[in-house]
């Protein structure tokens, strides 16, 4: 899990005053003609969404708005579609978001809205309001985060998560099976409620699961550089693999990524490092014979 940066507001008049116009479809008038004074009014409400930083409150429902105002905001939303008015919206939310923020597995396909538009009309179209997940996380949100009373959902762009290693990975090897199990801990001292927030999502968007399903895929592609640095440095030379590579994941995605942490506890486990992957991979011989020759 994984913050993203605040999406830029210097472009919010100008899609609102797109948002509230009118446009013709197959010869027939559409949209709502708003007023100057509505695009401003609804500037107000996002400012004040982000003096909240993004957490629901009766005023950013804005009760005393005019209704059609309110509809044609939330209207507005399906004009972010591919080829509508108001597709930069979504081509700038998704641009340099290669994996979803929440499981890092998938690539995000959907606009999650943070606050649901159907409750919170003005800011269907906000920018800040929109946050970039793959189907899977964005599906479970919607089943599992809709009770009175529950944890609220992380917010990528204002819940800001602490530089701690908070993703843990557990290894256990038996025989050639590798079990691995994924949780949340070492948050307890994280204000803001944020540690209770991860593990309540960790287990409601069942991501030790998914990850676990990652997992053989993604280690199979390690073998035989695995190979290769058992048989230059034993079982030193794989710890050093091992931690090489998972320095390398932090840069190219972060820290609390499942790839790192997955690696960086497999460092560690001498049964698996002193010759224990071999069977768990089961390399055939003339492939290693290639590599590596005789």
């Amino acid at each position: 899990m994984r913050n993203l940066p605040q999406p830029n507001r210097s472009t919010d008049r100008a899609t609102l005053t797109t948002a509230l116009s009118q446009y013709q479809y197959k010869g027939v008038a559409k949209g709502y003609a708003g007023t100057a004074e509505e695009v401003t009014a609804v500037l107000a409400v996002y400012d004040a969404y982000d003096a909240a930083r993004g957490v629901a409150n009766i005023a950013l429902t804005t009760p005393e708005m005019d209704a059609a105002l309110k509809q044609a905001l939330h209207d507005a939303y399906d004009q972010t579609q591919k080829r509508r008015r108001l597709k930069h919206v979504r081509e700038e939310l998704f641009s340099g978001v290669e994996l979803c923020p929440v499981c890092g597995i998938d690539p995000p396909t959907e606009l999650d809205h943070v606050l649901p538009r159907s409750a919170y009309k003005a800011v269907a179209v906000y920018v800040r309001n929109l946050v970039p997940l793959c189907h899977l996380c964005n599906h479970h949100k919607l089943a599992g985060f809709a009770e009175p009373g529950e944890l609220p959902f992380l917010h990528a762009y204002f819940d800001q998560l602490p530089d701690i290693q908070f993703l843990h990975a557990e290894v256990r090897l038996q025989d050639s099976t590798l079990s691995v199990t994924f949780s949340i801990d070492g948050l307890d001292a994280v204000a803001d409620s944020l540690g209770d927030k991860l593990k309540n999502i960790h287990i409601r968007l069942n991501l030790s699961e998914r990850y676990l399903a990652e997992v053989n895929i993604f280690l199979a592609s390690q073998a035989i550089s695995l190979h290769g640095a058992y048989a230059a440095g034993g079982s030193q030379g794989v710890k050093a693999q091992l931690r090489a590579q998972a320095q390398y994941e932090i840069r190219r995605f972060y820290r609390n990524h499942w790839r790192p942490t997955l690696l960086a506890k497999l460092s560690t486990c001498d049964d698996f490092c002193n010759g224990g992957f071999i069977p768990v991979f089961n390399v055939p011989a003339e492939i290693l014979r290639d590599a590596f020759g005789s």
